[in-house]
C-alpha cells in the first residue's frame, strides 16, 4: 500500500513537470530569433477580448505588419488573434485591451494563434533596437545564430549557421547578431 502511494506521488509530481516543461521557448531568448521563426510579426491594438474555459480571443486592429503580408492576405478572420486560456497549454497571456503590442503569430486554420513563446511588446516599450531589427535587420541576419545559454561548443557545428558568440548576461536580448564588414556574425545594439 505504501508504495502504490510512492508511486501514485511520483506519478503526480512527473506529470506536474511536464506540464511545466511544456511551454519552454526552445531556447529562443532573443527577439531576431523569434522574429526568424516566426510566419507573421504584426503590430496591432487590443480591442476587446472574449473567453472561454478553452480559449481567449482578442479583437484587435492590425496596424503595421512586419513580416508575413502574403500569410496575412490569406487569413480568413484578420480581426481575432487567438490562445489558449490556460498556462499548462503555454496560453492565457495578458494583453491589456486599448494597449498596442508589437507580435509574433502562427496561422491555424485560417486564424492567428499566439502562445507564451511569441513575441509580445508594448509599442511604448519598443527599444530602437529591436525597432531596427523589426525594420529588416533581423530578417536580413536570420543566417547569423544569436548566442544560447544551452549553447556549448560541440553543439555549434551541427548547424549550417554561424554564431555571434557565447552568451553574456548584459547582452540585449532585442540585439541583432549580423555580418560585419568581413561577413563575420557580430551582435550589435542600436542606440
Amino acid at each position: 500500500m505504501r508504495t502504490m502511494m510512492i508511486y501514485s506521488s511520483l506519478l503526480v509530481i512527473c506529470c506536474f513537470v511536464i506540464s511545466e516543461q511544456s511551454c519552454l521557448c526552445g531556447g529562443y531568448w532573443y527577439t531576431q530569433e523569434i522574429v526568424c521563426q516566426s510566419k507573421l510579426v504584426i503590430e496591432a491594438t487590443i480591442e476587446s477580448f472574449l473567453e472561454n474555459d478553452y480559449y481567449k480571443k482578442y479583437q484587435i486592429s492590425v496596424t503595421k505588419i512586419y513580416k508575413g503580408k502574403g500569410e496575412y492576405d490569406t487569413l480568413t478572420d484578420k480581426t481575432t488573434l487567438e490562445t489558449p486560456n490556460s498556462y499548462l497549454v503555454c496560453g492565457a497571456l495578458g494583453l491589456k485591451v486599448g494597449s498596442s503590442y508589437i507580435l509574433t503569430a502562427s496561422i491555424r486554420n485560417g486564424k492567428m494563434t499566439i502562445i507564451t513563446c511569441d513575441l509580445k511588446v508594448e509599442v511604448s516599450k519598443a527599444t530602437n533596437t529591436m525597432l531596427e531589427g523589426l525594420a529588416g535587420k533581423y530578417e536580413e541576419n536570420c543566417d547569423c545564430q544569436p548566442p544560447n545559454d544551452f549553447d556549448e561548443q560541440i553543439v555549434l557545428w551541427r548547424t549550417n549557421k554561424q554564431h555571434c558568440g557565447y552568451p553574456h548576461c548584459r547582452i540585449n536580448r532585442d540585439a541583432v547578431c549580423a555580418r560585419d564588414k568581413n561577413y563575420q556574425c557580430k551582435m550589435f545594439v542600436i542606440h
